[in-house]
C-alpha cells in the first residue's frame, strides 16, 4: 500500500482530491465563473448574448470568452445548453 489519499470524483475513483461540478445553462454562465471544457478548467472572461451561426444556421445564443493560462477561446452556445461548472474546489 502506497499510503496515497484517494479521493471519489463524479466519474468513478481518482487519486487525489477532485473538484466538485454542477450543470448550468449557458445562459446562466457569468464571468469569473470556472467551467470544465476540454477536459480542462477554464476561467470566463466576457458573455455576449445574440444571433450567432449554431447548428440550425443563425439563431439566438451566447458566445462565451474563457482563458486557462496561455490559452483562450470562444464557445457559441444556445442559451438552453448544459455546460458543467465547478461548484467547490479542493
Amino acid at each position: 500500500m502506497s499510503g496515497e489519499i484517494v479521493g471519489q470524483d463524479q466519474g468513478g475513483w481518482i487519486s487525489g482530491p477532485s473538484i466538485s461540478t454542477e450543470n448550468v445553462l449557458a445562459q446562466d454562465v457569468e464571468t469569473g465563473d470556472r467551467l470544465v471544457y476540454d477536459g480542462r478548467v477554464v476561467e470566463i472572461s466576457d458573455i455576449h448574448h445574440g444571433l450567432y451561426y449554431l447548428r440550425d444556421g443563425r439563431e439566438q445564443g451566447v458566445a462565451i470568452g474563457w482563458k486557462a493560462g496561455n490559452s483562450s477561446g470562444l464557445l457559441f452556445r444556445h442559451a438552453s445548453d448544459l455546460l458543467e461548472r465547478v461548484a467547490s474546489r479542493p
